[in-house]
């Protein structure tokens, strides 16, 4: 039976949790004191391996390899126009340690699959210092958690007695910090310099327990998340500069969720803005996505049934009430499949064992923040908005589906015949707003494109038209 590893797909993040080749892996190459970021796709197509080389500080982008070759945890490339050759061994730790030749040059080079790894200073919509608006570095209080959580407010220079319109960034799932960090794009860096630009203040902060914040991340839900956006929603209204009349929401991925969840409880909150937030409920969203990442990732319909079927069986498993009782009975299931596993197969993929593969998967499914989002429908919070709204989503968005999605917001979210409400699919962007091709997450990184303008065009003309 051919090895697929991992079920879970993070709603934001591309990597997978499971420590294999097939993938996006990043490293920066240390040329003489100069240092060059290089990113290399490898995948397993019909038991061969192909793989492509990018440059991006030199902007070049899939050169491709002549030869790849993976034995066990051992993975070996050349480049033969470029003279260059590779050779490194896949770690616990989900790191490629090698040694990288080009000609007589050598040098030890480190490939990872985390975040965060290429250079930010590539990226071609950053704002460049001097800002003509005004950075503040700001302090929350959250009262029920007892600890600060960081952050930056932007706002434009203005008289001290003009009020202006607050633009509240919340983050997608996992620890992101303020500027919502992946695969070195900084999106939220991006979208608080156009908003401020536009004459609207903003506050993006690092989420509990990450960066510069106090508090745990490990262990929290989406619904304790709520909680850091109401501390937020306070302190803005503290700020002399705020409109406290038209404080929005604005949400990404698991924060256009928490977002929706939020302005339910707090009715003053004048908008709402989804970025390619959930509209079905998690264990339904959960399970397209892994159809579609698996079979973008080149996975046979025969592997993609088998998944289905796998799916089918195990996350009604995950609605029990208990995570001692979830983590048994899934235990059982991911026993039972992982019997079918050749044992070759998943060392080849860099898993030790059958017991390690059935680990990494209860670790992936079994926690509280997973339960949470898995049992968790949008329908109950949509009904009950009464604020202006905007959902947006990429047509090429695999990790949150356009289609079903929006069509969900569309169905429950109707606020009144008084307020804007916008449902919009754009065209040919992936789940960062990006261009692209496939929307597979290995696209991530590589593109130069942090925010599509057209996305942040149609943010604009909503906050535009709310705030008139």
């Amino acid at each position: 039976m051919r090895f697929r590893l991992i079920l879970f797909f993070s709603l934001l993040g591309s990597s997978l949790l499971s420590q294999t080749f097939p993938g996006t892996w990043y490293a920066t190459l240390d040329v003489m004191g100069e240092k060059l970021p290089l990113v290399i796709h490898l995948k397993d197509s019909s038991n061969s391996w192909l793989g492509t080389l990018d440059s991006p500080k030199q902007k070049a982008f899939g050169i491709p390899m002549n030869s790849v070759e993976v034995v066990g945890s051992k993975l070996v490339f050349t480049i033969d126009k470029l003279n260059v050759s590779y050779q490194g061994i896949l770690t616990d730790t989900a790191v490629i340690v090698g040694t990288f030749k080009q000609g007589a040059f050598k040098a030890n080079l480190n490939f990872k699959q985390t975040i965060g790894t290429l250079p930010t200073q590539r990226k071609i919509q950053e704002p460049k210092e001097p800002t003509p608006y005004i950075q503040e570095e700001v302090s929350i209080f959250n009262a029920k958690g007892q600890f600060n959580l960081s952050g930056t407010v932007t706002r434009p220079e203005t008289d001290k007695q003009i009020k202006v319109p607050c633009v509240i960034l919340i983050t997608g799932s996992g620890p992101q910090d303020r500027n919502e960090e992946i695969l070195g794009h900084r999106p939220f860096l991006v979208l608080a310099d156009r908003l401020t630009l536009a004459g609207y203040s903003v506050l993006r902060m690092d989420d509990r327990g990450t960066a510069q914040s106090g508090g745990t991340f490990e262990g929290a839900t989406s619904l304790d998340f709520t909680e850091d956006i109401a501390a937020a929603i306070k302190f803005v209204k503290t700020r002399d500069y705020v409109d406290t009349q038209r404080i929005v929401l604005m949400g990404h991925s698991e924060g256009g969720m928490i977002a929706n969840m939020v302005a339910a409880r707090y009715p003053e909150i004048y908008a709402v803005i989804s970025l390619a937030g959930p509209g079905v409920l998690g264990s339904t969203l959960l399970q397209e996505q892994q159809q579609l990442i698996t079979k973008a990732n080149g996975a046979s319909k025969k592997e993609c049934r088998e998944l289905q079927k796998f799916s089918r069986a195990f996350y009604p498993i995950l609605t029990l009430d208990s995570l001692v009782r979830v983590r048994k009975n899934a235990k059982v299931v991911l026993d039972n499949y992982a019997r079918k596993i050749n044992e070759k197969e998943l060392r080849e993929n860099g898993v030790q064992d059958r017991d390690t593969w059935v680990k990494l998967n209860l670790d992936a499914y079994v926690n509280p923040w997973m339960i949470y989002f898995l049992n968790y429908n949008p329908k109950g919070d949509l009904q009950k908005l009464k604020c202006h709204y905007l959902a947006l989503n990429g047509s090429n968005d695999l990790q949150v589906p356009a289609k079903m999605n929006l069509d969900a917001i569309a169905l429950y979210c109707n606020p009144g015949a008084e307020k804007i409400k916008r449902i919009k699919n754009m065209d040919g962007l992936n789940h960062l707003f990006q261009p692209s091709v496939s929307g597979n997450p290995a696209e991530y990184g590589a593109n130069e494109i942090t925010f599509d303008p057209s996305a942040i065009q149609e943010i604009l003309l909503f906050l535009g038209d709310i705030r008139h």
